[in-house]
């Protein structure tokens, strides 16, 4: 079965990279796969919190046309309620080029977490999936993110491991260990712009709880599984320290 495509005006070319782009440059379409083939999200609101400053409605557009291009399926939930996206064979097949164009970017490209202000609210919806709870004693883990600045409302998470629930406020089990930092000292080491080492050894990073816990930090602080060991060039280094 053919797809067609008439969200945007077509370039008019025969060019395969053209007719990829009339489907997958508009603005958020890469963000909306993204969350789809790199995150696992797979209900609405999930895929939200992914892209929080889409609104809703763009949302509900930009996901209706990715159907309509072929890369995304609606099913029925299994528990009944709603319906999930899934991404076609079509869509799946888009994750590794989406990865790529993050790994370029990253090398040549983005910009340097200190000249950013992160939305601590995505840091952690994104670093929840990237805590490596094997490393962790077992059975429930409870780690306490505690940011110094920003909105009051998103200074305060909760991990609840091996689940990765991400809670606003705390989910009464008790606290294991507590991570205190800035935020954008927090993404660079996620991202691979700090070492994590040196922001504990330094204070930008402070723990405190178990002290097995604290003590196996470095293991189980998952960096981005993608980004944070790609190779810079020499005229683009790495940014060590904050500026």
């Amino acid at each position: 079965m053919t797809r067609t495509y008439s969200a945007m005006e077509g370039y008019g070319q025969f060019c395969p990279i053209a007719q990829a782009a009339e489907v997958l440059t508009e603005r958020w379409t890469p963000l909306v796969i993204r969350e789809l083939a790199l995150t696992g999200s797979k209900r609405f609101n999930d895929i939200q919190r992914g892209v929080p400053l889409m609104s809703s409605s763009l949302l509900t557009k930009r996901l209706r046309q990715l159907e309509e291009a072929g890369l995304v399926e609606r099913r029925a939930r299994l528990d009944g309620k709603g319906t999930e996206y899934h991404l076609t064979p079509a869509g799946e097949a888009l994750g590794p080029v989406v990865a790529q164009m993050g790994v370029w970017c990253e090398r040549w490209l983005r910009r340097p977490i200190f000249e950013e202000t992160p939305d601590t609210g995505l840091l952690m919806w994104w670093m929840r999936g990237t805590v490596k709870s094997d490393a962790l004693p077992d059975g429930r883990t409870v780690i306490h993110f505690h940011f110094t600045a920003g909105p009051k409302k998103l200074r305060y998470f909760w991990l609840v491991l091996p689940e990765a629930d991400l809670c606003l406020r705390d989910p009464g089990f008790g606290v294991d260990v507590t991570v205190k930092s800035d935020a954008k000292t927090l993404t660079a080491v996620w991202m691979g712009d700090v070492d994590m080492r040196a922001a504990v050894t330094s204070g930008a990073i402070e723990l405190e709880g178990l002290p097995k816990i604290v003590r196996s930090f470095p293991k189980w602080f998952g960096l981005h599984p993608l980004f944070a060991t790609v190779d810079h060039p020499a005229s683009r280094p790495r940014i060590a320290t904050p500026s």
